[in-house]
């Protein structure tokens, strides 16, 4: 009896000490975007794993140097600018692919005072919306304005999606920019439905610049459409950015193949197309 205690005991005791597997967390953003749904279907592809919202790829960034997430979406440019600020990152994290691009879009009203990016950096007292602070929008304005610090002399707005339209529809700001994927719904289809507003890109040249780590462009410049039709086609040229899967490097390599693996092959699933 007391032979049989002591190896329960001892059973208890190698139980309790032996190291115990911590679940692999994906940092994505809001519940209501985008990356969350990419971060759940990920899932499949990484055992024991969770999802994190968080308030965007600055965050993610964070998390993941801090070891409180291990894998994260990001933008290219919030990646960009996040090493010029932690230039350790780019030896403690690994870009694992990408999912897609987002482009950035600039919103005037026809007869304001602001037409184009250019006037941003020119007018006296032009004032820009770019999301709330933190979002992946106002870190594309952050990072742009280091490409471009001219730039700086326009007022920002820490207000996004519809409430900064209607600003910007009410005359309070003369221009609203944003980040997202291309396509002719969302708040391109609501500013192309108000006679009053007009949309343009973001095309200054020396937002060509290149990440250090791989020698290409973050920005790339790319033709978008915003409306179709035969009588009503329009488009415009604007700066396009990957979005990537980003990790730590000193993940498990079989999740780091995993993860890899399924974005050169699965990225249709990824995305939630069937």
């Amino acid at each position: 009896m007391k032979k049989n205690f002591f190896c329960m005991t001892v059973l208890v005791a190698c139980l309790m000490c032996s190291p115990v597997m911590a679940k692999v967390v994906i940092s994505t953003a809001s519940k209501t975007g985008t990356y969350y749904k990419v971060g759940n279907n990920l899932r499949q592809f990484v055992p024991d794993s969770e999802v994190k919202t968080s308030a965007g790829s600055l965050m993610n960034l964070q998390r993941l140097m801090s070891g409180e997430a291990q894998l994260a979406i990001v933008q290219m440019d919030a990646y960009a600018y996040f090493l010029t600020k932690h230039p350790e990152a780019e030896h403690e994290l690994e870009i694992l692919g990408k999912l897609y691009q987002e482009c950035a879009y600039l919103a005037v009203r026809c007869n304001g005072k602001v037409k184009s990016d250019d006037d941003l950096q020119t007018i006296d007292g032009a004032t820009v919306a770019v999301g709330k602070k933190g979002s992946g929008t106002s870190v594309t304005w952050d990072y742009m304005m280091q490409l471009e610090p001219k730039f700086k002399n326009a007022r920002v707005k820490f207000k996004g999606g519809s409430r900064a339209l209607g600003q910007l529809a009410a005359e309070n700001v003369d221009a609203v920019m944003w980040v997202e994927r291309p396509r002719l719904d969302g708040k391109v289809s609501t500013v192309m439905k108000n006679k009053d507003l007009c949309l343009t890109g973001m095309n200054d040249w020396d937002l060509n610049d290149k990440l250090p780590s791989t020698g290409k462009p973050v920005y790339e410049f790319k033709t978008v459409d915003v409306a179709k039709g035969f009588f009503n086609d329009k488009e415009f040229e604007t700066a396009c950015l990957d979005t990537i899967i980003i990790a730590r490097a000193d993940l498990d390599d079989d999740i780091l193949d995993a993860v890899a693996d399924a974005i050169l092959k699965y990225k249709s699933t990824l995305l939630g197309k069937k």
